[in-house]
């Protein structure tokens, strides 16, 4: 099979997750340990098909098919062996090696990870060896690493000579050295006369792949080096921001603890795992990427991660940079983010080695109990902006909030944006509508791309200077998909919907399909379940909507168990919509130029739109009242399209 090696097969079976390939066309639902949904292969009304996340494949004990990964694209798109191969590979960035460059390629990287592995044996060996090894012995033995550890994370001992690993790899592995200077391994004498062990007399520690393959070393100093610790440099196999240390060990922990911990340091991952918090992993000496956030985040339902990063301000630091990253990446997916605080300021390689004055070891219960009681990220910010500042004076409480307000600007629930903006208005003593106003004009200026292309604008409105398209809150987005699983929930709810709302009420262009799909559906079906059936079928032409409908009909279930009220849902929805209106009116009014004439004109217009955001939208209580309140807007709305032409 020109193109697709038995490595390259491998690494795509190794990658590919059956779990994110056949959610693209199946709705699953997790049942145990495995996920049910209605088979893509045979019409049926009562769920078969199982999917099996730990052990790769599916099965439908309905019409009998089942396989891997690439026999399910096989039979979804009709096509041979090596296509679904082709086909995975580049939905998950692996590059086929295509020609005799790429071959060379190919073949050059996994040369490296041959010598990688070689030089851990070698290193292995050494720490083993009565003699050579009996300080690093000593070393781990003080740091209470017990000889089934270090045999787990492959850890070793790189001797003080100046050219031990490369005798070894020149003589017995017949490497050269320029593959060995290639590979970080060795580097060359000044003058350019011989070369000499990048690692002498340090405790080696393999950084490996995914696939538990070495593809780095992090080596500790025994001596009195400077230099504490001493990485590989990046090459072709490793790149630091892409992997993480211990992940090879800690993924099945992280699935069946439905979380992560993410620590800072070899030993603070080690420990941790020597202890029995196997789904412990860390940084490589960078802050925390996009990559490594979603290589984390994949292995998880709940999307739980603990930052469990040290007390010291290059720690918290260290932190800050990584809540970013999480953020960024936890947009529209939930990542329930929580900080680790470890009593004492003592990192987790420490507060596991604790232990009382009777010399038993406390240090696992208190580390479980910190797991147990870790602040979620927003209360933790808080908390460390309020205590960093003197809030019984006027400046630290301005401090205080200057600090607080993108804190909370960042959260995307609305009610618990609100909520938090009445706590911290409260504790600071300061009044919650100037609050609201500044976390507004946060949000404003934090806008990203991908929110504004949910945008929607009204002919001839004047929601943005220029004509723009204001960003839709997410909360709006939220509301539209509660109404549309409503809709799949009972008839009744679905008839309401439908007669209430038209296409252009919802923002989202998404949401607007599946709303149109659902009125070309009419009421020609028989349950709630072939209603489902006939949405996904109608909309099957367009796999960009597959998310969307899978949240829609998740979501529906979610609400049948709660049982709420479709106008409840109405009455927020129109709350949210009005608030959006209202938002995008005072940014308009906030953008106009200066004009001393018109100067009170337009200050009356923003003080009587935040009457009705503060005062009249929380009063309103059905969904009459909100149409009242929205029509008051939508006059001056007018007023203001007439003003600018």
């Amino acid at each position: 099979m020109r193109g697709v090696t038995s490595e390259v097969i491998a690494e795509v079976r190794a990658r590919a997750s059956i779990l994110d390939v056949v959610s693209e066309l199946v709705v699953l639902k997790r049942s145990g340990k495995n996920y049910m949904g209605l088979c893509p292969f045979h019409n049926e009304k009562s769920p078969s098909f199982t999917v099996n996340q730990d052990k790769g494949f599916f099965k439908c004990f309905g019409c009998n098919e089942g396989g891997d990964v690439f026999a399910f694209v096989q039979k979804t798109k009709k096509v041979e062996f090596i296509d679904s191969v082709r086909e995975l590979a580049q939905k998950y960035g692996i590059k086929l090696v295509e020609s005799q460059e790429e071959r060379v390629e190919y073949d050059k990287r996994s040369g490296m990870k041959m010598l990688y592995e070689q030089a851990s044996h070698y290193y292995q060996r050494l720490l083993q060896d009565p003699k050579e090894g009996m300080e690093a012995r000593e070393y781990l033995k003080a740091r209470g690493i017990t000889e089934e550890t270090q045999a787990k994370f492959r850890l070793g001992y790189a001797p003080h000579y100046w050219d031990g690993l490369l005798n070894y790899m020149t003589g017995a592995c017949q490497a050269s050295t320029q593959q060995l200077l290639e590979a970080g391994l060795i580097r060359q004498r000044q003058g350019g006369s011989g070369h000499f062990d990048l690692f002498r007399n340090r405790l080696m520690v393999p950084i490996c792949d995914s696939d538990g393959q070495v593809i780095a070393f992090g080596g500790r100093t025994l001596g009195d080096d400077q230099v504490k610790y001493l990485n590989s440099p990046e090459s072709i196999i490793y790149k630091k921001g892409e992997n993480l240390f211990a992940f090879h060990l800690a993924k099945d922990s992280i699935r069946k603890n439905d979380s992560v911990i993410v620590v800072e340091g070899y030993f603070d991952a080690i420990t941790p795992h020597q202890y029995g918090f196997e789904n412990t992993v860390a940084t490589l000496g960078t802050a925390l990427t996009e990559a490594q956030a979603r290589l984390m985040v994949r292995y998880t339902e709940s999307k739980r991660v603990y930052l469990a990063f040290d007390t010291d301000q290059a720690g918290l630091k260290a932190m800050e940079r990584g809540v970013e990253t999480l953020a960024q990446v936890a947009s529209g997916v939930g990542i329930d983010l929580r900080v680790l605080q470890v009593p004492g300021g003592k990192d987790p390689d420490e507060c596991l080695r604790t232990k009382d004055e009777s010399g038993n070891a406390t240090g696992p219960e208190i580390f479980k109990q910190a797991l147990a009681g870790a602040p979620e990220l927003i209360d933790y910010q808080i908390e460390d902006a309020l205590q960093g500042t003197d809030i019984t004076t006027h400046t630290g409480r301005i401090e205080a909030a200057r600090k607080v307000i993108p804190v909370i600007a960042a959260m995307k629930n609305t009610v618990a944006r609100m909520e938090y903006i009445r706590q911290v208005a409260s504790r600071l003593n300061i009044r919650e509508d100037a609050m609201i106003t500044d976390v507004r004009q946060e949000r404003d200026s934090k806008r990203t791309h991908n929110e504004t292309r949910f945008g929607r604008q009204a002919p001839n409105s004047p929601f943005a200077p220029g004509g723009g398209k204001r960003p839709m809150a997410s909360g709006v987005s939220d509301a539209e998909l509660k109404l549309l699983a409503l809709c799949l929930t009972s008839r009744d709810d679905h008839q309401k919907v439908m007669e209430v709302l038209a296409d252009e009420d919802f923002l989202t262009p998404e949401h607007q399909k599946i709303k149109q799909a659902l009125v070309g559906i009419g009421s020609q079906f028989n349950t709630m379940e072939e209603l489902q059936y006939e949405l996904m079928n109608r909309l099957a032409p367009e796999p960009e909507l597959s998310a969307y409908i899978t949240e829609v009909i998740l979501t529906a279930e979610e609400l049948k168990k709660q049982n709420l009220p479709l106008v409840v849902v109405l009455v927020d929805f129109q709350a949210r919509i009005i608030k959006e209106r209202i938002a995008g009116l005072i940014k308009t009014l906030a953008g106009i130029e200066k004009d001393e004439e018109k100067a009170e004109q337009k200050q009356v217009k923003i003080m009587e739109l935040t009457r009705l955001e503060i005062v009249e939208l929380p009063a309103a209580k059905t969904f009459g009242e909100l149409v009242t309140l929205k029509r008051k807007i939508e006059a001056i709305d007018t007023d203001l399209s007439e003003a600018r032409v």
